[in-house]
């Protein structure tokens, strides 16, 4: 992987669903034997740091924090969505689950229903 410049944000999407087959009939292609991969990716909380995948000169300032995280549970035939997100105003991390909203821990941010990650470019004046 290679970048040229760090973004303020940086959204990384795990690949989370494998599809062994793909077959087609005329122009018109579909997957059979799809699985939802579940395996647990640690991935750090404070402090990715990506600098050496930045191609630019001006690299430094590449460390990132994270600030959500977008979970999917269940299957390829359905499943259920949450969300971990940090507030900025207390640096706490709340768990969003469709109507309701619970203070959480880091131990229950990473697991193997972590679908897509959001980072933060650290700044100077601020750490999230």
């Amino acid at each position: 992987m290679e970048i040229y410049k760090a973004p303020p944000v940086l959204i990384l999407h795990l690949k989370r669903f494998k599809t062994s087959r793909v077959s087609n009939f005329g122009s018109y292609y579909f997957s059979s034997g799809s699985k939802k991969i579940g395996a647990t990716i640690d991935f750090p909380i404070e402090g990715l740091d990506i600098s050496k995948y930045i191609l630019g000169k001006d690299n430094e300032g590449a460390v990132y924090d994270l600030f959500a995280i977008s979970n999917h549970y269940g299957g390829m035939g359905g499943g259920h969505y949450t969300a971990y997100a940090r507030n900025p105003f207390d640096n706490k991390w709340y768990d969003f689950n469709d109507s309701s909203v619970h203070s959480s821990g880091n131990k229950e941010l990473v697991s193997g229903a972590a679908y897509v990650l959001f980072y933060r470019k650290r700044s100077n004046s601020s750490k999230l």
